[in-house]
């Protein structure tokens, strides 16, 4: 929210959103306020992705698999991950499907399966013979 209210700032609004304000989250460069387009907002979401394997790359050639694996990263991966998280934190189903605004719980449903995934592996490393 900090970070928001910075941006906010910058842009010459208000810090927060005010009531039935319709101001679209991020802005383009310049004093326009109309919505970024999906196209432009996907370039700067990969260009941090880029970046980003870039200084870990930097750590040394052990970290080239999480530099490759920052890269394959996108938008989607992000809002894949926030629904993942939200549900693993226990929000409830129909409030993560409204927050990502899918139109059928089955959709919403399909991001159970890290919860699946994270309890194979919990039960996986407890109950490993130590031959």
């Amino acid at each position: 929210m900090a970070e928001l209210a910075q941006y906010r700032s910058f842009k010459g609004l208000a810090q927060y959103p005010m009531a039935n304000e319709h101001t679209p989250l991020v802005l383009p460069i310049g004093k326009q306020i109309k919505a970024l387009s999906r196209a432009a907002l996907h370039l700067i979401v990969k260009e941090i992705f880029t970046l980003t394997a870039q200084r870990i790359r930097a750590k040394g050639s052990a970290y080239e698999a999480e530099a490759q694996h920052v890269e394959q990263a996108s938008a989607h991966w992000l809002r894949h991950t926030a629904g993942s998280h939200m549900l693993g934190n226990k929000v409830d189903l129909l409030h993560v499907r409204d927050t990502l605004g899918h139109g059928s719980i089955s959709t919403t449903n399909r991001y159970l399966h890290s919860a699946d995934d994270d309890r194979h592996d919990a039960t996986e490393d407890s109950h490993k013979i130590k031959w």
